[in-house]
């Protein structure tokens, strides 16, 4: 089996913060490799992967995470996407296949296979 990989590129001129979905609780989102314990802050002009150990057939719901415009999102002002993906089972490729929320910052995917794809955030 192989493990989802997706490269969050940060073309903002604001920080984006990632964090894994709570409602996902027995994930363990990998963030270059290493478990994301607490919220991270992906400055502009930086990037990272996401990943997490995956022990199955590939589908739609492989990873839950939160893409924020600011830390306070749950009770604050800052805009959010929360985000699921996974693979599509319609195109076999790795995408967004489950989404809400709205921020000052946008995403694109790109570069998409079966087990990898690129988010890049811009401005909205």
């Amino acid at each position: 089996m192989s493990n989802p990989v997706v490269t969050i590129k940060n073309h903002a001129s604001r920080s984006v913060f990632i964090e894994g979905d709570p409602n996902w609780d027995d994930q363990v989102l990998l963030m270059n490799q290493q478990p994301l314990a607490q919220m991270a802050e992906l400055k502009p002009d930086q990037s990272v992967q996401l990943s997490v150990e995956w022990n199955g057939p590939a589908n739609e719901y492989m990873m839950g995470v939160i893409f924020a415009d600011g830390p306070d999102y749950d009770y604050g002002g800052d805009g959010f996407y929360q985000l699921t993906l996974g693979q599509q089972a319609e195109s076999g490729l790795l995408d967004v296949t489950e989404g809400a929320g709205e921020a000052k910052v946008g995403y694109t995917v790109t570069l998409q296979t079966p087990w990898t794809m690129t988010m890049d955030f811009a401005d909205n």
